[in-house]
């Protein structure tokens, strides 16, 4: 569903020390009107979704205005009180709760998850309702596990099913604590861990611990997809005719997802983490949800409970964005300016992570540096030599079955990443790029055999990868080869692969038929992962590992052969 140290009442957390939060502060700019609408000017119409802004300063509301529209079948224009799905960014609601209950003494977060849900396997003893919360048990994404079923997101998972499908994981990718990777799958359980501690739905606990004290009355845990909702907006995503098309879904698991809300809304929330009023009041209980998370070996995480922790042009943050069936959402925190940027998007296209950042490059611009590190370096051009641009050429495997491919016009670099149009990317320097389409760098960094290996910070990755070699082509008994019926008890479905003119398709149980296209050896890219097959000693085909950015190595064995005639 879809990133630093914060404040703590009047104290900032720092890593270079404790920093009084009323310190002596730079004035935040006054923008005018037209400059922050500008940065909406693609949804400033009456026949497009677009998006929901709020600019909160010292807990006031200082901007707010809708742009575009929630409801193009009734011609209803997007406002501050309409009403969004978030996405992942709900999850520090969820993690907000489960910090509550500690505090209450109901739940240890250094308790084993199965304490709570047994009915997980028992190489869960070893993960902690910690690990959960900040993704470092590597139980696998029940999303992208639910996937190669066929079935769509847009389909009703029901919570038991959910824990079924998490249940049925024969091992974990690696043991807990040793790597953070970000997984939908703690989150429900950790709803699921309220509800059985508390005797209250994460919805009805969340009501009455966080929702109604702080008067935000327009926000909950959508958790009944029948209900009526006043001011909701509908989500969108583009027909690929100029126009936009409705995408709905019955889903309604709520724990990494499922919050409605408004940007006046969150509001109230954002002004919490000055002033506490949750729980037991003052800043213990802030401190833990802002606290990052570790790992065995001693790294500190970006990430806190529900939280990333950050930088933008050298200004602390606090951040989480959320995208989820024709919703998109962002949250972003300047907690050592008291300044916070809410966007709230109902285009699923919509990049609201780059929106935020412009406007708060309009309050903020005393307090940043003077170059933002999202957006092409202002002033005259940086021009890259056409030689050097060459050595950055190629395909790059950036996470499962994802791979990037730059190219080059004249003097432009371009990429097009998983099979998509080429984007062009500016360069700030002969090796650190940007495009607007994405937030955060795109750079290029020397490996120890003198390759460029890549980047790319809007994917979370922390290490470059190396270039790959060209792609093989297959002969017809090649692509013969790998014909067959593959199944995985782990996720409980089938695949069928057949040859297909001088191509291999793939075709989940309930889905529609894939090319696969071949990355290096038996590696195949399907559908954002990637099919790594496996052979006896005779060379045969005898299964297949998929993998994707959220889950690994799920098994499959060959159980048939058939090829399409």
């Amino acid at each position: 569903m879809l990133c630093r140290t914060p404040p703590v009442l009047v104290v900032l957390l720092g890593a270079a020390g404790a920093v009084p939060l009323h310190a002596q502060r730079d004035p935040v700019a006054d923008p005018t009107s037209a400059a922050i609408d500008s940065v909406f000017s693609r949804y400033d119409h009456t026949g497009t979704p677009g998006c929901a802004l709020g600019v909160f300063r010292d807990g006031r509301m200082v901007y707010q205005r809708g742009y575009g529209m929630a409801d193009l079948n009734q011609g209803i224009a997007i406002t501050p009180r309409t009403v969004f799905y978030l996405a992942s960014t709900s999850k520090q609601f969820t993690a907000m709760s489960v910090a509550l209950l500690a505090e209450q003494g109901k739940v240890r977060l250094d308790d084993p998850v199965r304490k709570y849900v047994p009915e997980l396997p028992p190489y869960a003893n070893s993960i902690t309702v910690r690990n959960r919360n900040y993704h470092t048990s590597r139980i696998r994404d029940y999303i992208t596990r639910r996937a190669p079923s066929g079935r769509s997101l847009a389909h009703e998972i029901q919570q038991e099913v959910a824990l079924e499908l998490i249940a049925r994981q024969h091992a974990a990718d690696f043991p807990p604590g040793v790597r953070f990777s970000y997984s939908n799958s703690g989150y429900p359980l950790l709803a699921l861990i309220v509800k059985r501690v508390s005797g209250l739905t994460l919805r009805d606990f969340a009501e009455a611990n966080i929702f109604r004290p702080l008067g935000m009355s327009s926000t909950h845990f959508h958790d009944d997809r029948a209900m009526i909702v006043p001011r909701r907006a509908e989500g969108y995503e583009p027909d690929g005719h100029g126009g936009f098309r409705i995408v709905r879904t019955s889903f309604a698991l709520v724990g990494d997802g499922g919050l409605l809300s408004t940007v006046e809304d969150l509001l109230r929330w954002d002004s919490n983490f000055y002033a506490n009023r949750l729980g037991n009041g003052g800043p213990s209980l802030i401190q833990q949800v802002l606290t990052r998370g570790r790992l065995a070996g001693g790294d500190t995480l970006d990430y806190a409970f529900g939280l990333f922790h950050g930088k933008y042009r050298g200004l602390e943050t606090v951040e989480h964005g959320g995208s989820f069936i024709g919703f998109r959402a962002q949250l972003l925190r300047f907690p050592g300016e008291h300044f916070s940027v809410a966007v709230l998007c109902n285009d699923y296209t919509a990049n609201p992570e780059r929106l935020a950042q412009q406007v708060a490059d309009r309050y903020l611009p005393k307090q940043m540096d003077s170059t933002p590190i999202t957006a092409p370096a202002p002033g005259p051009r940086v021009t890259v030599a056409p030689e050097r641009l060459e050595r950055l050429l190629g395909r790059y495997e950036f996470s499962p079955g994802m791979v990037a491919k730059f190219t080059r016009a004249g003097d432009t670099l371009r990429v097009a990443i998983g099979g998509q149009s080429p984007l062009v990317v500016a360069p700030l320097s002969d090796t650190l790029f940007v495009t607007e389409q994405l937030p955060g760098e795109v750079e290029f960094r020397g490996l120890p055999d003198g390759r460029p290996g890549l980047l790319l910070r809007a994917f979370g990755m922390r290490d470059p990868v190396p270039p790959l070699p060209d792609p093989p082509v297959l002969t017809a008994g090649q692509r013969a080869a790998f014909a067959g019926v593959y199944v995985s008890d782990e996720l409980d479905t089938t695949f069928r692969l057949e040859v297909a003119g001088d191509s291999l398709e793939v075709r989940a149980r309930l889905g529609p038929w894939r090319p696969l296209e071949p990355i290096q050896g038996d590696e195949f890219a399907v559908g954002g992962g990637k099919l790594a097959f496996e052979r006896d000693r005779k060379g045969k085909v005898v299964g297949f590992t998929l993998s994707t950015g959220r889950a690994r190595n799920m098994a499959f064995v060959r159980v048939g052969e058939k090829a399409r005639e």
